[in-house]
């Protein structure tokens, strides 16, 4: 039997990159509680910042001293625009295996930066080196560049045929909202997490039956008030969507096709 205990702590970071899909390396989240399992191994419960919880290994994270400042948020650093960067020991591929992979949207501390590769400190303390062709260097403090919806959908398809993995925000593995999610703040437009608190929590705009567009979120589900899936515009005919239906991916599909019309519950669109 777990023992529980509540804890009120500070923010502490993700130091690993999880192949469960859970958040991305460097993420600032909240504890709120800790419990030891029959091996006397600490598994924490804690909050991302957009509200998902879920249970975490200790060795998996930080903690931030009370005085300490949240992991590259400040300077310049250097954020992986490549689905998935290998992160090395030394400025050399050949040398060893990489130390780990950074997914797309992790943003690591700099430090030097030569013709090909740029020496970075990860989360846990760690010195390693990225090659400076997977991603760019752009001040934390800056805000991120405000995609259009065409660049969006050209943004969408780079992950087709990736796997679907339940809770999955990564190229490791994506699900329905987790991918919509991930899409939108990459085009400068935060929502939240699950299909339905993104149709009906996350600010966006109702969009009436028959005006979907291309960027538009598009909701499923047998019935209004219980959304199950999310999908994203890509034409006036098309849509895509992390699935498990017919095939566990990415994937491309009619937005008219039956199946679909069938538990179609509505769309909506970042303000403007």
């Amino acid at each position: 039997m777990l023992k529980k205990t509540v804890l009120v702590l500070s923010l502490i970071f993700l130091t690993v990159i999880l192949t469960s899909g859970a958040e991305i390396p460097g993420t600032a989240v909240k504890i709120l509680a800790v419990e030891k399992n029959a091996k006397g191994e600490e598994w924490f419960r804690i909050e991302t910042p957009d509200t998902y919880q879920g249970w975490m290994i200790a060795t998996a994270l930080k903690f931030l001293k009370p005085d300490g400042k949240p992991y590259a948020s400040a300077g310049n650093v250097f954020e992986v625009t490549s689905l998935l960067a290998n992160i090395y020991g030394t400025d050399d591929v050949t040398d060893h295996k990489p130390l780990t992979v950074a997914p797309i949207g992790a943003v690591l501390e700099i430090g030097k930066c030569g013709e090909r590769w740029c020496e970075v400190t990860l989360p846990c303390g760690t010195m390693a080196w990225v090659q400076k062709g997977d991603g760019e260097i752009k001040d934390a403090a800056a805000p991120r560049k405000k995609l259009s919806p065409d660049e969006t959908v050209a943004l969408a398809k780079r992950f087709l045929g990736l796997p679907y993995l339940w809770s999955g925000v990564t190229p490791y593995g994506l699900d329905c909202s987790g991918y919509a999610q991930l899409l939108y703040r990459l085009s400068g437009i935060d929502i939240l997490r699950d299909a339905a608190i993104q149709m009906t929590k996350s600010g966006l705009v109702e969009v009436p039956a028959g005006q979907e567009r291309t960027r538009d979120l598009i909701f499923f589900g047998k019935v209004k008030d219980k959304i199950t899936h999310v999908g994203m515009m890509i034409s006036a005919e098309e849509f895509i969507h992390a699935t498990t239906y017919e095939k566990p991916v990415v994937q491309i599909s009619r937005f008219k096709d039956p199946h679909w019309q069938a538990i179609y519950q509505g769309a909506r669109r970042p303000k403007k």
